[in-house]
C-alpha cells in the first residue's frame, strides 16, 4: 500500500478513537464522567478496533455506479459503522449504558453486563477484521483489475 494510504488510516484511525473514547470517558474530559473505573481491556479495545476502522476507511476504494462493486463497498461501510459501535459499547461505562440500566437495573449491569464487555469487545475486531478482509478484497479487485 502507498504511504498515503497508511496516513490516511492514522487520521481515520485517530478520528474513530476521539469518537469512541470521548463519550465513554477513556479520554477524560469534563463533557462526560464514568462513575466506574476504565480496564486495560478497554484501552486494548479501543486501540484495535480504531485501527482497523481506521484501515478499512483508508483503503475505501472510488468506484462509482450500481455494480456488484460498490453494493460490496455498501455493505462494508455498515459492517464499519456496526463494529465501532460495538466497540464503544465493549469500552463503555456499564452503569452509564442506559439501556443496560433500564433491563437489568444497575447492580445488573456491575454483575452481568461488565463481565460480557470484552466478549463484546471481541465480537466487535471479529467483525472489523471480517469487514477489513473484504475490503482487501474489493481494494485489490480495483486496483488491479483483472480482463475477462
Amino acid at each position: 500500500m502507498p504511504a498515503s494510504t497508511w496516513l490516511r488510516a492514522l487520521l481515520y484511525g485517530g478520528v474513530a478513537a476521539v469518537v469512541i473514547a470521548v463519550p465513554s470517558d477513556l479520554i477524560d474530559t469534563p463533557i462526560f464522567g464514568r462513575p466506574v473505573e476504565t480496564r486495560w481491556i478497554d484501552y486494548v479495545i479501543l486501540f484495535v478496533t480504531s485501527a482497523l476502522i481506521g484501515l478499512i476507511f483508508a483503503i475505501r476504494p472510488a468506484v462509482s455506479g450500481s455494480g456488484e462493486l460498490a453494493r460490496s463497498r455498501d455493505r462494508e461501510g455498515t459492517r464499519t459503522i456496526w463494529g465501532g459501535f460495538t466497540s464503544f459499547l465493549a469500552v463503555g461505562c456499564p452503569v452509564c449504558n442506559q439501556a443496560v440500566v433500564a433491563l437489568v437495573g444497575t447492580s445488573g449491569a456491575l454483575t452481568w453486563w461488565a463481565p460480557v464487555q470484552p466478549v463484546v469487545g471481541l465480537a466487535a475486531v471479529a467483525l472489523l477484521l471480517y469487514t477489513l478482509r473484504k475490503r482487501l478484497r474489493t481494494y485489490r479487485l480495483a486496483a488491479c483489475p483483472v480482463p475477462s
